[in-house]
């Protein structure tokens, strides 16, 4: 009838691997590049939460352990000495049944362009960027989760989306130009 304070803990932590495993796998995968590398990350978050006390760390589960599983992607990534993102291929493999081949090759070729040009913003716009959009954070998780201030996130998500859409209004204007200059020579 009564649970002892090891198995209400454990159940705790088993409840929280269920609903954020997933989503660390992800962001740790955007940052890390390597799927193994990404899973003994989240696994390194999760056995620091079983050693946290809950009543530290409730009503902020998710940026602790979006805070910790950055941190300890980021420890990963300057033992080798590098630090590189690429983004989850869920935004690539995503389908919606209404929509043709043609489509379907058309949204990913511009999704694959977006992905290019998020990869060449500077790295904390990238990561704004990231757990903006990719992880759905707000700009106070956001904060908790960089340690930037609240004003800064926003800041430096606007200048990430600024610099977004000059380098595809640039991609369009190029392409419109290519393709009026085949049209010239036909």
């Amino acid at each position: 009838m009564f649970k002892s304070k090891a198995t209400k803990k454990s159940e705790w932590v088993q409840s929280a691997l269920e609903r954020f495993e997933r989503p660390l796998l992800q962001y740790a995968l955007s940052i890390l590049q390597d799927l193994d590398r990404a899973k003994d990350t989240v696994q390194e978050t999760f056995m620091r939460l079983h050693t946290q006390e809950q009543a530290n760390i409730e009503g902020h589960l998710s940026q602790w352990l979006f805070t910790v599983c950055r941190n300890c992607a980021l420890k990963s990534l300057k033992k080798e000495d590098r630090y590189i993102y690429v983004e989850h291929e869920e935004f690539e493999h995503r389908r919606v049944d209404s929509i043709t081949p043609l489509q379907d090759m058309a949204r990913r070729e511009q999704v694959a362009r977006l992905m290019e040009h998020v990869k060449s913003l500077p790295r904390n716009q990238q990561d704004v960027v990231r757990l903006r959009f990719h992880g759905n954070h707000s700009y106070q998780e956001i904060s908790t989760i960089t340690g930037l201030s609240v004003g800064n996130v926003g800041f430096i998500l606007n200048a990430a989306m600024r610099n977004l859409r000059t380098k595809i209004e640039r991609d369009e204007k190029d392409e419109k130009i290519i393709y009026l200059a085949k049209q010239a020579a036909s």
